[in-house]
């Protein structure tokens, strides 16, 4: 009896771990045909993350024109700004014009004229997009004494406001985003920007702003 009583959870175990990989492998075969192409990577010489996670995170995909979402593991390649996924023998990039969006559970990313941004806002006015990428840069050297290094990178972002089909590029100072708005809010809105110490670094201080002032805009 007591032998019995210990098979039955490594069965159940067995059975659910099971499960688990064949549901992993059926999403896989489905991306690969329905939503997703190989990735070939770019011939650049890099060395550290170049993805958003340090390892890739479970995700849920609600695709353009389905109801059925999808779940996989995936992360997003900052370097190339697109979604990897791995498989056993090849790695897939997510096609952007085939995916409404990809939800993790700390971040949402959302497709917007084939190109993938993090949301920042999204409801029925406008959308406030954060464009996040990896920039190349030469660290400091001594031309003639040492040998010019190789590119590195660094993780920067760019916020856009996305109304009425068009994108509008934030520049993240204080004149500029007042500017923004209406002549006629300037004081309010200088007020308001004080009274809760808003950073134009922070993207959910930036949300905040235009969620309160949006009706106001100068667009």
């Amino acid at each position: 009896m007591r032998l019995l009583l210990l098979f039955i959870p490594i069965l159940v175990f067995s059975q659910t771990n099971f499960v688990s990989t064949d549901m992993y492998e059926s999403n896989f075969q489905l991306v690969q045909r329905e939503i997703a192409s190989v990735y070939n990577p770019k011939t650049t010489t890099f060395t550290g993350n170049k993805y958003f996670y340090k390892k890739p995170k479970q995700a849920v995909l609600i695709l353009i024109d389905s109801d059925e979402p999808i779940e996989v593991e995936t992360n997003y390649n900052l370097l190339d700004q697109t979604f990897d996924i791995d498989g056993k023998e090849k790695t897939l990039k997510l096609l952007p014009n085939k995916i409404l969006k990809v939800t993790f559970d700390d971040r949402v990313f959302v497709s917007k004229n084939g190109k993938f941004y993090e949301s920042i806002e999204e409801n029925s006015d406008f959308s406030l997009l954060a464009d996040t990428f990896l920039e190349a840069y030469i660290p400091d050297y001594q031309p003639g004494i040492q040998e010019k290094p190789d590119p590195r990178y660094r993780k920067n972002n760019s916020v856009f406001l996305y109304y009425n089909d068009r994108f509008t590029y934030i520049e993240r100072r204080k004149n500029f985003l007042i500017s923004m708005f209406s002549n006629a809010k300037s004081k309010e809105i200088n007020n308001f920007y004080k009274k809760n110490k808003i950073s134009p670094r922070d993207d959910n201080e930036l949300k905040m702003l235009f969620v309160e002032f949006f009706e106001f805009l100068n667009l």
